[in-house]
């Protein structure tokens, strides 16, 4: 074969003999060496789409519940400070309520509330009153009354305010259980002095 070729290099002018040879060789080498087909590329496009949104939905997961712990932790804070406050004082702040009866339930959003707790707590029994993570001023705030005490699973009732609290909190991860009435329908933590 290569004496052919030597044999046919000789009869043919040097510029045809290069697009002969070299033209096959260069062919060759592509059938050797393919790129991806459209194919192939498609489906790695689509692999990687799958992953992607299998991690965004795990995330969101991880950062729901993340932000229902930070809320159970800040109530737990603050129920601690409220207990405090009651060994020191016989009673549970009243938030304007006058002893013995019932206050309304304050958003901690709302700045009254938030204040009447940060003057009867801070920096006595805690360093400041925390917030939602979300703190939307609608459904993901703190509620704290004096005057009610948790006495069901899904319930809550009047009391003495001195002697009696609730905080409550929308959770976004838990859906259930909800507590009814005290304005909030949607709350699925519900934590005080009953507890």
């Amino acid at each position: 074969m290569k004496r052919r070729r030597a044999e046919h290099k000789r009869s043919l002018p040097s510029a045809l003999y290069r697009s002969c040879y070299t033209d096959s060789n260069m062919r060759n080498t592509r059938r050797r060496y393919p790129g991806f087909t459209i194919v192939e590329l498609l489906i790695v496009v689509v692999v990687i789409g799958i992953l992607a949104a299998i991690v965004i939905v795990a995330y969101n997961g991880v950062t729901q519940s993340a932000r229902d712990a930070k809320r159970s932790a800040d109530l737990n804070n603050i129920m601690k400070a409220l207990e405090l406050y009651h060994i020191d004082h016989g009673g549970y702040p009243t938030c304007g309520g006058s002893p013995g009866t019932n206050t309304a339930p304050y958003a901690f959003s709302a700045s009254e509330a938030e204040a009447c707790l940060a003057d009867d707590l801070v920096p006595d029994y805690i360093a400041a009153i925390p917030v939602d993570p979300v703190n939307d001023g609608g459904s993901h705030v703190y509620h704290y009354a004096s005057g009610y005490k948790k006495d069901g699973p899904t319930h809550y009732e009047s009391g003495t305010a001195s002697d009696n609290y609730i905080l409550g909190v929308r959770q976004e991860a838990t859906t259930s259980p909800t507590y009814g009435g005290w304005g909030h329908g949607n709350l699925t933590l519900l934590l005080g002095s009953s507890n």
